[in-house]
């Protein structure tokens, strides 16, 4: 995928998201847009890009997050999971928005989030802008202490 394949305002910040500062900082970032547009792509890209700066990085979409975090509950495995989980320096959660998921499911991802909010980044890609987010603004400001959209 080509640059300028992309909207003109991710094609701004890709030069300075990928000097991974935000990492270092322990910031967000948000990729939002319509289904298409070289989000998951762009994320994946920041996450080979930390994991040759030699960061650890974890890669999944929503939905195999939630699954494997119940999985845990279930096997009694969920803190062994919670331990790794906050030691990574980036986390990529792919396609928030783009698959609903129930209460209990919206819970366990904005917890695990939140394990991490001011010390570690995370990289959201969502079809939905943040504003159509059908999450409560406490769950969604525990995780988020400073976003920054793209």
């Amino acid at each position: 995928m080509s640059m300028e394949a992309l909207p003109p305002q991710a094609q701004q910040k890709i030069p300075i998201l990928k000097q991974l500062d935000f990492i270092k900082e322990g910031q967000n970032v948000l990729l939002t847009g319509s289904p298409s547009t070289g989000k998951t792509h762009t994320s994946i890209g920041l996450g080979m890009e930390a994991c040759l700066a030699g960061y650890k990085v974890f890669f999944a979409t929503v939905p195999s997050l939630i699954n494997q975090i119940k999985e845990c509950r279930s096997d009694r495995t969920l803190r062994s999971f919670e331990l790794k989980f906050e030691k990574y320096d980036l986390v990529i959660i792919d396609e928030l928005g783009y698959i609903s998921f129930d209460k209990e499911g919206a819970e366990l991802l904005f917890t695990h989030l939140s394990l991490r909010a001011g010390r570690k980044s995370t990289i959201i890609t969502s079809n939905l802008p943040f504003t159509k987010w059908n999450f409560s603004r406490s769950s969604i400001n525990g995780c988020f202490d400073r976003p920054i959209n793209t």
